[in-house]
C-alpha cells in the first residue's frame, strides 16, 4: 500500500514554483509559465502575483513594504532566490545604470518592437476601432489604445499632432 506523506503549503508552493522553470546554464531558474511579457506570472491567493516575488517570500521570507525584489543576474525571467534580493527603486535604477540595461531606445529600436514608426503613426490618424486595427497590425488591442492614448511611443506624439484621423 502506497504511504502519504503530510507536506505543508509551503512545500507545494515551492514544488510548483521549481516545476515551473528550467534550470539555465547561469544557474538562473528560469520561468517557463505565464509571463506579462518579462516577468513569470503565478495564481494564488485569487491573484495573479509575479513569480519571481512569490519564490523570494517562499525562500527567503517576507518583502518589508515598500521595497521591491531585485535580480542580480539581470534576467526577469529568474526565480532562483539565491539571485534575488530586497532594494528600493532606487537601488534598483542604480544597478540598472552601473550594468549598461538602461537602454534609450525609441520604437523600432527595440527588438521586440512588432510595428513602424510609420504604422503606428497611421494607427494615430485613423478612424478605424481599436479591434479592427489590431486585427490588421496583428498586435493586441491594448497597444493599440496606449498607441492611441499617447502613453507608448510618444516620441512619435509630436508629429502625430495636428494630424486628423483618416480611415
Amino acid at each position: 500500500m502506497t504511504e502519504f506523506k503530510v507536506v505543508t503549503n509551503l512545500d507545494l508552493l515551492k514544488a510548483t514554483l521549481f516545476n515551473r522553470c528550467r534550470l539555465a546554464e547561469n544557474g538562473c531558474w528560469e520561468w517557463i509559465g505565464a509571463t506579462d511579457y518579462k516577468y513569470g506570472l503565478i495564481y494564488r491567493e485569487n491573484k495573479a502575483q509575479k513569480a519571481h516575488r512569490v519564490s523570494y517570500e517562499a525562500y527567503i521570507g517576507p518583502i518589508p513594504k515598500g521595497l521591491h525584489v531585485l535580480h542580480a543576474c539581470d534576467n526577469p525571467a529568474c526565480i532562483n532566490p539565491d539571485h534575488l534580493s530586497v532594494g528600493t527603486v532606487k537601488e534598483n535604477m542604480r544597478q540598472r545604470d552601473e550594468r549598461g540595461r538602461h537602454w534609450g531606445g525609441k520604437g523600432e529600436q527595440i527588438g521586440t518592437a512588432k510595428l513602424t514608426a510609420a504604422q503606428v503613426l497611421e494607427i494615430k490618424a485613423s478612424t478605424l476601432s481599436v479591434a479592427k486595427l489590431s486585427e490588421i497590425y496583428a498586435v493586441h488591442a491594448t497597444n493599440i489604445w496606449l498607441i492611441r492614448s499617447g502613453k507608448s511611443w510618444k516620441h512619435l506624439n509630436a508629429e502625430s499632432e495636428g494630424v486628423e484621423r483618416a480611415s
